[in-house]
């Protein structure tokens, strides 16, 4: 009952494929409890969701972050095209060693681009708190392999590793 008012922004079953949206299906629950108590707090900032969380005590935020976690990834597998094998071994130097192992981190293969453009542009103008290891993998990237990497990301299944 708690996730009927997420479905029209988030997607049915939190898998949203287009749009400044993202999924939320099998993101780790202590990244969407984070997540979604930050919002309540003020200390994120949304469109709606600060307006939108506080209505919510800390249990439901609890049972909104387990619901999404179970949820499972999309789990369609398609191939890494040629165009976008760059992007793979950028994210696999810079970013797999948090978006894939750490439980307070987003798990970002298969998120929208348009989505992934808009956090990455609120952390360059500080509307959004950016990592100090984010910070510094993303410092790296030059030229156009921010593109790379987000065409690389938006391609990838979410739930079989991209090969």
């Amino acid at each position: 009952m708690l996730s009927n008012g997420c479905i029209n922004c988030h997607g049915f079953e939190g898998q949203r494929t287009q749009g400044a949206i993202p999924s939320l299906a099998g993101q780790s629950e202590s990244y969407l409890y984070k997540t979604l108590a930050a919002y309540r707090e003020g200390t994120l900032k949304g469109t709606i969701m600060n307006r939108v969380m506080e209505g919510y005590d800390d249990q439901a935020l609890r049972q909104l972050a387990e619901y999404y976690s179970r949820l499972p990834k999309d789990s369609q597998w398609t191939p890494v095209p040629r165009a976008h094998e760059q992007g793979e071994r950028l994210y696999a130097q810079h970013c797999s060693s948090c978006h894939e192992k750490q439980t307070d981190t987003p798990y970002v293969k298969g998120q929208n681009a348009q989505y992934m453009e808009g956090v990455l542009k609120d952390m360059a103008t500080g509307q959004r708190t950016i990592p100090e290891g984010m910070a510094n993998a993303m410092s790296v990237l030059k030229g156009g392999e921010l593109q790379q990497l987000l065409g690389y990301l938006q391609g990838c299944a979410q739930e079989v590793p991209c090969q």
